[in-house]
């Protein structure tokens, strides 16, 4: 059962990278694609601290950081709040790795690597889930 928001409450979203122009990036196409409110973190740690006094509505997640890997930050999540929505941004594409964040229960993937217009059209699809959940269905 995923978590239910308040109907008045903003589509939300948490965007942790260590790079700041992938941050920039996934704003912006967070942005064109409706969310009303993005918190950003460039560290695993200062990404679990948003996380949990925000509580987005989703959260995109990049695997390669430094400090706790992206792997580690998914294990804290969902270990504190299993209805976590957390999709990962990536540019690993490795079977064990997909695995691994399944396992933990990750929503989802976005690679990096894919052309802006796919990036949105993936990312607008996992909102849309986000947002029936936000609205209780």
């Amino acid at each position: 059962m995923r978590r239910t928001f308040d109907m008045a409450e903003p589509l939300s979203a948490l965007i942790i990278d260590d790079e700041q122009h992938v941050r920039v990036f996934l704003r912006t196409l967070l942005k064109v694609a409706g969310v009303g409110e993005i918190w950003e973190a460039g560290t695993g740690p200062q990404g679990l601290e948003a996380y949990f006094q925000h509580k987005p509505a989703i959260t995109l997640l990049d695997l390669s950081m430094p400090g706790p890997t992206g792997i580690e930050i998914l294990a804290l999540i969902m270990k504190n709040d299993p209805d976590a929505m957390v999709v990962i941004v990536t540019s690993l594409n490795e079977r064990e790795t997909v695995l691994e964040c399944e396992r933990l229960g990750a929503t989802g993937f976005l690679l990096k690597s894919r052309p802006k217009d796919e990036l949105l059209a993936a990312l607008k699809e996992f909102l849309s889930e986000a947002s029936e959940v936000q609205d209780g269905g």
